[in-house]
C-alpha cells in the first residue's frame, strides 16, 4: 500500500501546489494558512515514504527520524480537520460553502494515509479498534461531505479496502472492481415470473395500481404509459442477482468489509415527533433490520448508538453524534427501555448506498425506461432530469417489515423506476392534481415537482427542536410542503373500522377529491413499479423479515 499511498499523497500535494486548480482555490478559501499547512503535511508524508524506500534499498538497519514526525503531521491534520468540522456544524448545512466540505474530505483522507504510511505493524491486536475508527472516519467523509473533489471517492474506497485488507484481515471478492451500471447494463425484457393477475386486499384506496402482463417497449412506454404508474410483476427476479445475493447478510458484509457505518433514521415515519437520525455500524443495522447477523464484539448495541442532532438534509460528522444510552437489550436482540417497550425501528431511506458500497451496484442493472428521455409532464411543468453525470439518481430503502415503518404521502420531482428487491411493500398513489386536497404541511397547497419541493431526505430540520412541540410543528409547516398530514397507511384509531370512515369524518375534501382516484398495491420481491413525477405516494413495509427497495430517478 505504500506505493498506492504515495501516489494518492503525491496527487494531493500536486493539486495543492497548482494555483490554477479549483482544489487550490477552494482550500485557500478556508484561510491563508490552511493551504500552506496541507502542502507541508503532504510533502512531509512524501518525504517519509522516500526515506523509507531509500533505507530499504540500502539495507540500512537503523531507522532515521524524518524531518517531520508522525505526531507533528497528525497534529496539523487533526487541527485542520477540527476546523472543517466546526465550520460545517456552525451554520445550516445548506449554507455550508464547498471549501469546508472539501477540507473535511481531504483531511479525513490524509489522516488515514498518514497512519498507514507510518504504521510499523506492531501491536496489531491492540490497534484493531483504532483501524476500525479510521474506516469510520473515511465513511463519514462520504456521508457528511460526499467525498467532494475529483477522484476523492475512489481514493477513499481504495484506502478503506487497504485498511481492511492489511490491518483488519478482510479480503473482498475479486469481482469487486467491476464498474457500476452504465447505459449498457440493462434489464432484459422478459415474461413476468409472477402471475400478473395476483392481487391483495385494498385497504387505503378503491383502485388497484395497473399491472401490465407484458413489459411495454420503449416506444409504447412513451406513447401509452408515460403519464400513469404501472407495475411489472416479477420483472427483476431473474435479471437482478441482487434478488438472491442481498438475502445474505454474510454476502453484504463481505462486500462492505469491516468497520463500515451508515446513517439511519429512527422511528416509524419521518414526520413523527420522535423521529431522529443515527450513525451506526452497517452490521448492527442489518441485524436490527431483520437480517440473520451473528453477534460479535464489533456490533454496537442500542445503548451505544450515536444520535445525530443536526441537519436532516445531510448527516453531520461525529461532533454531532450523541450517546443515547439508557437502553438494555433483551434475549431476542431487541433493545428495550425501562418500561419494557421496544425501541423505534431503524431504516435507511432514500440513501445513496452504492456511493458508499459500490461493490453492490454490480448486482443490479437499469431498466431501459431509465434511458427513455421522457417528456416534461403537463401537470409538472418544472420537471427536468437529475443533474448527474448519467442523468440518474439511485437510492435504496432498507428496513424491517411488519408494517412498522411508513413513508408518509409525499411527492418527488422525477420519473421513478422503483424496484422491490426483498420483502413486500404496500404502495398508495394519487395523481398530481390531488395536491390541493392532500392537507400538506404549510399552506396545504403544493406545486408537485417544483424546485423547492424536495423529498424528506432534504428537509432541513434541527433535531434539537423535538422537545418543543410548537417549534417542531413550525418547522414541519415550513419545510414539509410536499408531505401530507393525512394518515395514509397508518394504524387506524379504535373508533374507525376502516380508512374510508376516518377520512369521511376528518378529511371530507380528501374523501371527495382524492379517494375516488387513489390507487394501491403490494409490491412483491422482483416487482418493478414505474411512476411519473409529481404523483403523491406513501409506502409501508409489509410481511416478515427485511425489506429492500431501489429507486432509480430519471
Amino acid at each position: 500500500m505504500q506505493t498506492k499511498s504515495h501516489e494518492i499523497v503525491q496527487a494531493l500535494r500536486d493539486e495543492y501546489r497548482d494555483e490554477k486548480l479549483q482544489t487550490t482555490r477552494d482550500i485557500a478559501a478556508c484561510g491563508p494558512a490552511v493551504l500552506v499547512l496541507l502542502v507541508r503535511s503532504s510533502q512531509a508524508l512524501l518525504g517519509h515514504v522516500t526515506s523509507q524506500s531509500m533505507m530499504s534499498s540500502d539495507a540500512v538497519q537503523t531507522k532515521q527520524s524524518p524531518t517531520t514526525s508522525h505526531f507533528e503531521i497528525n497534529l496539523t491534520l487533526k487541527t485542520l480537520f477540527t476546523l472543517a468540522q466546526e465550520s460545517i456544524n456552525s451554520i445550516p448545512f445548506n449554507l455550508v460553502p464547498r471549501h469546508w466540505l472539501r477540507l473535511y474530505t481531504d483531511t479525513s483522507l490524509l489522516l488515514s494515509l498518514s497512519d498507514l504510511i507510518f504504521d510499523d505493524d506492531t501491536n496489531v491486536g491492540k490497534r484493531r479498534k483504532v483501524w476500525l475508527d479510521f474506516v469510520r472516519r473515511l465513511d463519514m467523509a462520504i456521508i457528511v461531505a460526499g467525498a467532494l473533489g475529483e477522484k476523492r471517492a475512489e481514493w477513499i474506497q481504495d484506502t478503506i479496502k487497504e485498511i481492511q485488507r492489511t490491518k483488519l484481515g478482510h479480503r473482498i471478492s475479486n469481482s469487486s472492481d467491476e464498474e457500476r451500471p452504465t447505459k449498457r447494463a440493462r434489464v432484459k425484457i422478459s415474461t413476468p415470473a409472477i402471475d400478473a393477475s395476483s392481487s391483495t386486499t385494498l385497504m387505503y384506496a378503491p383502485n388497484p395500481i395497473p399491472v401490465l402482463g407484458t413489459p411495454p417497449s420503449l416506444t409504447r412506454y412513451l406513447t401509452h404509459h408515460i403519464d400513469h404508474p404501472f407495475i411489472l410483476r416479477g420483472h427483476l427476479t431473474e435479471s437482478w442477482s441482487a434478488s438472491k445475493k442481498w438475502q445474505s447478510a454474510k454476502y453484504l458484509l463481505d462486500q462492505a468489509g469491516e468497520g463500515r457505518v451508515v446513517p439511519v433514521e429512527i422511528g416509524r415515519a419521518y414526520d413523527d415527533e420522535e423521529w431522529g437520525q443515527k450513525i451506526i455500524p452497517f452490521k448492527e443495522f442489518l441485524r436490527r433490520a431483520g437480517f440473520d447477523v451473528q453477534d460479535d464484539d464489533d456490533v454496537v448495541h442500542a445503548g451505544d448508538e450515536g444520535k445525530l442532532t443536526k441537519q436532516r438534509e445531510r448527516l453531520r460528522d461525529e461532533e454531532s453524534v450523541e450517546d443515547e444510552g439508557g437502553a438494555d437489550e433483551d434475549d431476542s436482540g431487541h433493545s428495550t427501555e425501562a418500561h419494557g417497550s421496544k425501541t423505534p425501528p431503524l431504516y435507511l431511506a432514500q440513501y445513496g448506498l452504492f456511493d458508499q458500497f459500490p461493490e453492490l451496484a454490480r448486482d443490479i442493472s437499469y431498466p431501459d425506461y431509465v434511458w427513455s428521455e421522457p417528456p416534461i409532464p403537463v401537470d409538472v411543468p418544472s420537471y427536468s432530469p437529475p443533474q448527474t453525470e448519467d442523468g440518474v439518481i439511485v437510492n435504496v430503502w432498507i428496513g424491517s417489515g411488519g408494517s412498522e415503518i411508513v413513508s408518509p404521502a409525499h411527492t418527488d420531482p422525477y420519473y421513478n423506476c422503483y424496484a422491490q428487491v426483498l420483502g413486500q411493500k404496500r404502495v398508495w398513489l394519487a395523481p398530481p392534481s390531488c395536491g390541493p386536497y392532500m392537507h400538506a404541511y404549510g399552506s396545504g397547497q403544493t406545486n408537485p415537482g417544483a424546485e423547492d419541493d424536495q423529498n424528506r431526505s432534504e428537509i432541513n430540520l434541527d433535531q434539537n427542536y423535538t422537545d418543543n412541540d410548537e417549534n417542531t410543528s413550525g418547522l414541519a409547516e415550513k419545510y414539509m410542503t410536499n408531505t401530507s398530514k393525512v394518515p395514509i397507511l397508518r394504524p387506524l384509531p379504535r373508533e374507525h373500522s376502516d380508512f374510508q370512515s376516518l377520512i369521511q369524518g376528518e378529511f371530507p375534501d380528501y374523501h371527495e377529491h382524492v379517494w375516488p382516484v387513489s390507487l394501491e398495491a403490494v409490491l412483491q420481491p422482483g416487482d418493478l413499479m414505474v411512476m411519473p413525477p409529481g404523483w403523491w405516494h406513501a409506502m409501508r413495509g409489509e410481511g416478515d423479515g427485511p425489506g429492500w427497495s431501489v429507486s432509480m430517478w430519471y
